[in-house]
């Protein structure tokens, strides 16, 4: 406004037309030509310094020294106000709980007197430059909810776009979960034809289990995907999303693209038709780098990736859980089995399509074959069983017990062992081992021999032939008086034979005298 007041008093201007005009107070019109009679600016012959130097660099405006009530309470809590502001408060609510009572204008003059606007939180953000093959961003989004099958469904898209080259890609999906978007990110590979140094994005559950502004806790699938096909991920600082530079922009941009399609159809009819759209928009001139990032790709980018790997990666499941109190971890819906030392311990189950492995800090503690068959609910090890309750090979506790009651019984057990029927199987051996309480052990090593010959596996058939051996063999002890005697008795009611053949000749010879 000074050099303005200047040349029209080089003009010849009067004070009124000047303050007229220029819609300034004659005073302050008065104030200026003083100055400029004093460094000579009124004189046609002196030149002005050029704009944008200033005319009266040792002038002040005296109105910024200016202060007032209102402003001297509030610079007590200046610093309250600065360390809100960094937090991200709005100015709405700082004013809300300041603890003096001031008018909302005042407090807003404050801030711009002091420069606390939020304006004073931004920098100078230099260009995020990547090189060839180098980073390939990602981001979710949602496309729009249609009506399937009578319910209503959100169709998710992936969108990818090559940090060099500025190539994008998409990839609609009913779900963000971890086997969606390992699958959709192979698909992106192959349309690629290889894989970048790295994967950037922010910190969805299907890349990070807990974010940090200092270590990203990722996902072990992903992580295991990525150590697969050679690639790191990089998730950024939680609430930094500008740190990727090139993708927060194309869901805007993709979903403008989808605004031409007609009826919602299927899945896949909508992914042809993005396709189609993106085949032309690679085609294009990007707005930034003026350069067809179809062209970049194929002449520059591509030849920059690494190469696929030869082996097909295997889409993962990941849970993480507490083994319960019967030795079992659950995992989509099924139990398997761990040592018992590891009950209440907190474990991350990685499963595949035919195996499920458990881990604990880090180490491997178990491998199962995964349960598929919906009749059955577990899958336990015999390791993890108690001494009592596992299938025993030819080292274990009943065989060796077996094996010094006889080899025929050794045979029995075994045989019975390789049975598989559980439970019953070890009633069945505890009751014949049993029997060399009540037994000779070479009549219980008899009968499981003539069992065996006779393919009578069992508890009962090896007691019954016990039993009948040792009474064959006390019978055949026995001597022929011994059996008169035996049979004759030593009961006081039974008399010999002797006293009833004299009774009947008694009788007899009776009967003839008569």
């Amino acid at each position: 406004m000074d050099r303005k007041i200047v040349e029209r008093l080089r003009l010849g201007d009067g004070t009124n037309k000047i303050s007229r005009d220029l819609k300034v107070s004659k005073k302050r019109v008065i104030e200026v030509r003083k100055l400029a009679s004093k460094r000579g600016y009124l004189s046609s012959d002196s030149a002005l310094p050029a704009y944008p130097e200033v005319l009266f660099p040792e002038h002040k405006d005296g109105r910024a020294e200016r202060s007032s009530k209102v402003n001297d309470e509030l610079v007590t809590h200046k610093d309250l106000i600065e360390n809100q502001l960094k937090e991200g408060w709005d100015p709405i609510t700082i004013f809300e709980e300041l603890p003096i009572k001031v008018t909302r204008s005042s407090f807003y003059r404050f801030l711009a007197r002091h420069k606390l606007t939020s304006n004073n939180s931004l920098r100078v953000v230099p260009e995020i430059v990547t090189q060839p093959g180098e980073s390939l961003q990602l981001d979710w989004g949602k496309l729009c909810t249609v009506t399937e099958d009578g319910n209503k469904k959100t169709v998710w898209m992936l969108a990818g776009v090559l940090g060099f080259s500025r190539y994008r890609m998409v990839r609609l999906v009913w779900s963000n979960d971890v086997e969606s978007t390992i699958a959709a990110i192979k698909s992106m590979f192959d349309e690629l034809g290889g894989v970048p140094a790295k994967v950037t994005t922010d910190n969805p559950k299907c890349f990070a289990i807990k974010a940090g502004k200092f270590e990203t806790q990722f996902n072990p699938v992903m992580e295991r995907f990525a150590s697969h096909y050679g690639f790191v991920i990089e998730c950024l600082p939680p609430r930094e999303p500008q740190q990727k530079g090139k993708v927060e922009r194309q869901i805007k941009y993709i979903r403008r693209l989808y605004q031409a399609h007609a009826d919602w159809w299927t899945l896949e009819e909508s992914q042809h038709y993005l396709n189609e759209k993106l085949i032309k928009a690679n085609a294009l001139k990007h707005g930034t780098t003026r350069l067809v990032p179809k062209v970049v790709f194929e002449d520059t980018e591509q030849s920059a990736l690494n190469t696929l790997p030869s082996t097909p990666y295997e889409v993962e499941q990941y849970h993480c859980g507490r083994v319960r109190r019967d030795g079992h971890v659950r995992f989509r819906g099924k139990y398997y089995s761990v040592d018992s030392k590891f009950i209440g311990r907190e474990v991350v189950i990685i499963g595949t399509s035919s195996q499920v492995s458990i881990f604990l800090e880090g180490k491997l503690l178990e491998v199962h074959n995964r349960v598929t068959d919906p009749h059955l609910s577990k899958s336990t090890k015999e390791s993890h069983l108690k001494p009592w309750e596992q299938s025993l090979e030819n080292s274990s506790v009943y065989r060796k017990r077996a094996q010094k009651i006889g080899p025929w019984v050794d045979e029995m057990i075994a045989t019975i062992l390789a049975s598989g029927n559980g439970f019953v199987d070890f009633r069945k051996i505890w009751g014949i081992l049993s029997l060399e309480k009540s037994y000779p052990a070479h009549y219980i090593d008899k009968a499981c021999e003539l069992a065996c010959s006779l393919d009578r596996y069992g508890y009962y058939p090896v007691k019954e032939l016990t039993e009948k051996l040792i009474d064959q063999d006390n019978y055949s002890d026995i001597s022929e008086d011994n059996q008169k005697q035996a049979v004759a008795g030593s009961h006081k009611f039974v008399h010999p034979i002797a006293e009833y053949k004299k009774q009947l000749t008694l009788i007899q010879g009776g009967k003839v005298n008569e």
